[in-house]
């Protein structure tokens, strides 16, 4: 998975993050974690990787980090912000 640069500008504001979708021309703002879930996939991470690098962050236990971060990659997908 990727994101889709040809649609997508994602930056980082503070400890969150801002996608700006250029086919709709949207702003959505990202929380800390959501960001960092997206920088994952930006810098080339699966979802093991992304979830160990949240439970190494944050005081989450594995499973429901793993929850999360499905859910946020699956909303990414539904808005088109990562593709395959």
């Amino acid at each position: 998975m990727r994101i889709y640069t040809e649609k997508v500008l994602f930056t980082q504001l503070g400890d969150e993050g801002v996608v700006y979708l250029i086919d709709t021309n949207e702003y959505l703002s990202l929380n800390e974690t959501m960001y960092a879930i997206l920088r994952g996939v930006e810098q080339g991470k699966d979802i093991p990787a992304i979830v160990d690098e949240l439970c190494a962050t944050y005081a989450i236990d594995a499973p429901t980090c793993q929850t999360a971060v499905e859910n946020s990659i699956q909303v990414f997908f539904e808005r088109q912000i990562v593709i395959e």
